[in-house]
C-alpha cells in the first residue's frame, strides 16, 4: 500500500505552523524575534518535516533528532549574547508546549465543526483543504496566544523582596508571588501574606500567634490587630492567626526588568512554608503585586 505525499504542501504547512508557534512563543516571553531569524528557523522545521519521511523508523533516533532540531530552531530565534543556555531551553520547552496546544486546538475545533454538520469542508481523502487548514490554524493560534498571555501575565513578577516592620524590628525576605494564595480576612477583605515561622520569629513572638489561635487572649506592644482567619486545609477547616504589621513594602522586579516599590496593605501570618515557596521565605498573593 502506497500513499501520495505532496512535499511542497507538507513543507508549507510545517513552515507556517512553526512560524506561528515561534511567534506565539516570542509574544508570551516578551522577547523580540527578528523576522529573518524566524523565517530561517521555520524553514529548517519545514525542511525537516520532509527529510523525516526518509529517516528509518527508529523511535530513539527520531526522538533525538526531533529534540535537536527544536533546540536549533529556538537557538536561532532566541539565543542572544549574554543569555544563559537555560533561557534557550525554556524557550524550547515553551515552543513544544505551544505546538502541542495549537495542534490539539486545531483537531478539537475541526471535530466540533464536523459534529455540528456545518456547510464546511469535511475530511476529504487523507486530509483537509488548504484554506480550511489556514482557518483552523488561525483560530488555534489565537487561542494559544491568548492562553499564553494570561499565564505570562500571572507570572509577570520575577523577583519580590518584602520589607516588614513590627514594633522597632525590621525584616527583609524574599517572597514568592502566588495566584493560588487566596487567603483573606473576611471582615476587612485584606489579603494575607504567609511568612515562614522561623523568619517571622526574628521580629515577633510566634507564641502569641499560636496562643491567640487557641483562644488565649494576650497583650503585646509589638504585635497589633490580631485576628483569626478561617482557612481550608487538607486536614479540614481551621483558623490562621494573622496580624497587622507596622509597615509592609514590596520591591518588585518584573520579567521586563522593571523595578518598582509598593506599600502593601495586607495582614501577615506565620506558616510552615519550608520548601513550598521554592527557596523564598514568604508567599504573597499575586493580585496585590500588579503594577497598575
Amino acid at each position: 500500500m502506497t500513499q501520495d505525499v505532496y512535499v511542497d504542501l507538507l513543507f508549507l504547512i510545517n513552515f507556517s505552523m512553526d512560524y506561528l508557534c515561534l511567534y506565539i512563543c516570542a509574544k508570551v516571553l516578551h522577547r523580540k524575534a527578528k523576522l529573518p531569524k524566524m523565517l530561517v528557523a521555520s524553514a529548517i522545521g519545514g525542511i525537516y518535516s520532509v527529510v523525516s519521511l526518509f529517516i528509518p523508523h527508529l523511535p530513539v533516533i527520531e526522538l533525538v533528532i526531533d529534540v535537536s532540531v527544536c533546540l536549533i530552531m529556538c537557538a536561532i530565534v532566541f539565543a542572544d549574547k549574554g543569555r544563559r543556555l537555560s533561557s534557550t531551553l525554556l524557550c524550547s520547552f515553551l515552543f513544544v508546549g505551544i505546538s502541542m496546544m495549537t495542534g490539539g486546538c486545531m483537531t478539537a475545533i475541526f471535530n466540533l465543526l464536523n459534529r455540528l454538520d456545518l456547510p464546511l469542508d469535511k475530511i476529504d481523502g487523507d486530509g483537509i483543504s488548504t484554506y480550511m487548514f489556514a482557518i483552523l490554524a488561525l483560530i488555534a493560534g489565537v487561542i494559544s496566544l491568548r492562553s499564553g498571555q494570561l499565564i505570562s501575565h500571572r507570572a509577570d513578577v520575577r523577583d519580590c523582596r518584602l520589607n516588614l516592620t513590627i514594633g522597632k524590628k525590621s525584616l527583609e525576605i524574599t517572597a514568592l508571588s502566588d495566584s493560588g494564595n487566596l487567603v483573606k480576612d473576611p471582615i476587612s477583605g485584606k489579603a494575607v501574606v504567609l511568612i515562614d515561622r522561623g523568619e517571622l520569629s526574628k521580629v515577633a513572638d510566634i507564641k502569641i500567634f499560636d496562643e491567640f489561635a487557641n483562644g488565649i487572649i494576650c497583650e503585646s506592644s509589638d504585635i497589633r490587630g490580631l485576628r483569626l482567619i478561617p482557612i481550608n486545609t487538607a486536614a479540614g477547616k481551621s483558623f490562621l492567626c494573622a496580624a497587622i504589621p507596622e509597615k509592609l513594602t514590596a520591591e518588585i522586579t518584573t520579567r521586563k526588568n522593571k523595578t518598582f516599590t509598593r506599600e502593601i496593605d495586607a495582614l501577615i501570618a506565620p506558616s510552615d512554608i519550608k520548601s513550598s515557596a521554592i527557596g523564598c521565605k514568604a508567599i504573597i498573593p499575586a493580585e496585590i503585586l500588579k503594577d497598575n
